[in-house]
């Protein structure tokens, strides 16, 4: 099951990789581009090479990956839909624009997982408050004391 786990993602970075390799360059600035190409799109190798220089856990460089990837992605939807040339042949974004989009793509998505959170998680927590009222109460009273004891100093 593990192998069919690496081979998807392998699969997509591969062949997204040409236009890939810009916005890598772009994030990741200390690369060279010809390190880079000599992966050849394997992506563990380029995880790697991307590590080696960032010093940067191979967890984030491929979480980075694909949130680029992604962007890849959605380009190559547009474009399809709007009828336009492929990513390949169309001019490269900016590293300014991928930028605006990555931070737009993730400003959604936290406005996503609040909304998530205020929905499902706020109404548990507040009717364990309130079953727990004189709990609560205590852990109130006991944090406030000890913030009190640590901000307030001595007197003398």
């Amino acid at each position: 099951m593990a192998s069919h786990t690496t081979t998807a993602p392998q699969s997509a970075f591969k062949h997204h990789f040409d236009a890939l390799v810009p916005l890598m360059l772009a994030e990741w600035p200390q690369l060279l581009e010809d390190n880079l190409v000599a992966t050849e799109g394997d992506l563990d190798l380029a995880v790697a090479y991307i590590s080696d220089e960032t010093d940067r856990t191979q967890t984030l460089i491929r979480r980075q990956i694909n949130e680029l990837a992604t962007l890849v992605k959605a380009d190559a939807a547009s474009l399809a839909t709007n009828g336009s040339q492929p990513a390949e042949v169309a001019e490269a974004p900016s590293p300014s624009s991928t930028i605006e989009t990555l931070l737009d793509d993730l400003e959604s998505r936290t406005e996503h997982l609040i909304q998530e959170l205020k929905a499902e998680m706020l109404p548990e927590l507040e009717k364990r408050a309130r079953g727990n009222l004189g709990q609560s109460l205590l852990i109130a009273l006991g944090i406030g004391f000890v913030l009190g004891l640590i901000l307030g100093g001595k007197r003398g």
